[in-house]
């Protein structure tokens, strides 16, 4: 009758056991930890993306405040030439 030769009798493969569900135990946890740390970061991206929407609808109220007051600034002279020249045009045309 051939030998059984056993490469661990039962008393190793129960401590193999026992040990292989400790570590399983411990990967869970840094799974569950690995699981929080991503729904942290995925809020903060989305936290991100709002103030980033956020600072451009700013700077494009920015620019077009800034475009206005270039526009005033360019054109403002005119008008008031223009005005000017409509009320001397009234006040010394009238009295012809």
């Amino acid at each position: 009758m051939p030998e059984r030769n056993e490469w661990y009798n039962n008393k190793q493969l129960f401590e193999q056991i026992i040990a292989m569900q400790e570590e399983f135990h411990g990967l869970r946890g840094e799974m569950r930890e690995t699981r929080m740390l991503m729904k942290q970061y995925n809020g903060l991206r989305e936290e991100i993306g709002i103030v980033k929407e956020k600072v451009e609808q700013m700077e494009f109220e920015q620019q077009g405040r800034n475009s206005v007051g270039a526009a005033i600034r360019n054109w403002g002279g005119w008008i008031f030439a223009l005005i000017t020249l409509i009320v001397l045009l009234i006040k010394f045309g009238g009295g012809m």
